[in-house]
């Protein structure tokens, strides 16, 4: 070969290794602070709660909806027997905000009548708290749960204003109701292959898999009682017509759905080029969820967070016992149950922000111990609930409006140093796949 030939190949090569970082899509810099992009996801894992009643009850016609005046569905029927997509309006975009309230205002005297434990005026609450000029530029794209029987729940929001497409997952209904809480306590461990985009940082077996809470897992990528593709492929399906140039990817839930949409972002953000569409860092923003996978997967995930592909930010009650839980894994206590992020923990008067590269021994007892054991098991709903979270987020509003979140994964009183330094701690595992703790 020529130099001139030589010369050619590698400029070739070049362009196309050029071409392919060009399709990797950026998710432009926030400039808001934490409090401004935590409030938008706690409002949609409100709605994601609150929607999928009133739909349980219309699809058993306890509540026939009457369509507006100039409504752009003529016909709701449909939706009894299949799964709510609503991007045939607005352009592909979805029914706004402004349509729905509509909607549900129009049919708020039904609605209040068939629903039971006032979730119609909750939801209608949810949408009264949304600022009125950007009702029109936000839309619910989908909401699957004609399925929830068996599978989770969740809704896609296009938010116009902010650039932003929000996946919320819904988190447990009441204990026994459904397939939920079987999903929360089946804590058994199973192997998730590590990202494509990391797993030649990992060492050892944790190149190849991580263990992670079994019953998140089959909800999200082998689910033997759902229909059709496995949540994970469906939303990435739902969301990706959503993604415009300039949008971020942000993805939430309570609970159940918490601990859903951590281990959704991290496979997600992590993926091959097959998922380069998606735009990184993607950002995660959990309410009261438990841990869902073990130490190699927090390594992994602190990977992640290092080479600017996910962001996470885990709220809770100090005093909530559900994030605590499960400690470990049934069957082999070493195989520690580890959260990720940087964890937001309320209490009255204030709020403690530390990421889990902080983690220590004392840190945990205490957070397990001293504000779950030894409070009154009456109120734990209320610790576990979104409104606690709500009101205490406003009294944290001015500690979260003076940083960014991105300016907090810079802050040394929030993050380890090691991590600062581009460090995370790795864990091996044995042939069998136990964590070597």
């Amino acid at each position: 070969m020529t130099k001139y030939s030589f010369l050619c190949v590698l400029l070739a090569l070049v362009a196309s290794i050029a071409d392919v970082t060009a399709l990797v899509a950026q998710a432009p810099k926030v400039t808001v602070s934490a409090y401004e992009e935590v409030i938008p996801t706690l409002r949609c894992s409100k709605l994601v709660y609150n929607f999928a009643d009133v739909i349980k009850e219309a699809r058993e016609r306890k509540v026939p909806l009457e369509v507006p005046d100039n409504f752009p569905l003529k016909d709701l029927s449909r939706f009894e027997d299949e799964s709510i997509d609503f991007r045939e309006c607005n352009n592909g975009s979805g029914l706004s905000f402004a349509q729905l309230y509509a909607l549900l205002d129009r049919n708020i005297d039904e609605i209040v009548d068939g629903c039971d434990d006032g979730q119609g005026l909750e939801l209608i609450d949810v949408f009264k708290q949304i600022p009125a000029h950007t009702m029109d530029r936000t839309y619910l794209a989908t909401y699957r749960s004609i399925e929830q029987e068996v599978a989770c729940v969740y809704g896609v929001v296009k938010d116009e204003c902010n650039k932003r497409v929000i996946v919320s997952f819904r988190g447990s209904q009441q204990p026994f109701q459904n397939r939920d809480w079987k999903t929360n306590l089946n804590a058994q461990m199973v192997n998730l292959r590590t990202p494509k985009k990391i797993k030649d940082k990992m060492e050892g077996a944790v190149k190849d898999g991580v263990l992670v809470h079994k019953g998140f897992y089959n909800y999200l990528f082998d689910n033997k009682f759902d229909d059709g593709q496995q949540k994970y492929d469906q939303i990435c399906t739902d969301i990706q017509p959503l993604m415009e140039e300039g949008y971020s990817l942000y993805v939430t839930g309570h609970s159940l759905g918490g601990a859903l949409a951590t281990m959704f972002s991290f496979k997600l953000a992590g993926a091959g080029k097959k998922r380069d569409w998606v735009p990184r860092p993607l950002t995660c923003i959990t309410y009261a969820g438990p841990p869902s996978g073990s130490a190699s997967y927090r390594a992994a995930f602190e990977q992640e967070e290092i080479d600017g592909l996910v962001r996470c930010l885990r709220i809770n009650n100090g005093e909530d016992i559900v994030p605590a839980l499960p400690p470990f894994s049934l069957g082999a206590i070493k195989r520690g149950m580890k959260h990720t992020g940087i964890h937001c923990r309320l209490y009255n008067g204030g709020v403690k922000l530390a990421h889990t590269s902080q983690d220590g021994l004392i840190n945990n007892i205490s957070n397990v111990i001293g504000n779950s054991i030894f409070k009154p098991v009456w109120k734990v709903l209320t610790w576990h609930g979104l409104p606690l979270h709500e009101v205490r987020l406003e009294d944290a509003k001015s500690r979260l409006s003076a940083q960014t979140i991105d300016e907090l994964y810079k802050d040394e009183s929030v993050v380890g140093r090691d991590f600062l330094n581009g460090k995370v701690c790795h864990y091996e595992c044995n042939e069998a796949g136990e964590q070597d703790l």
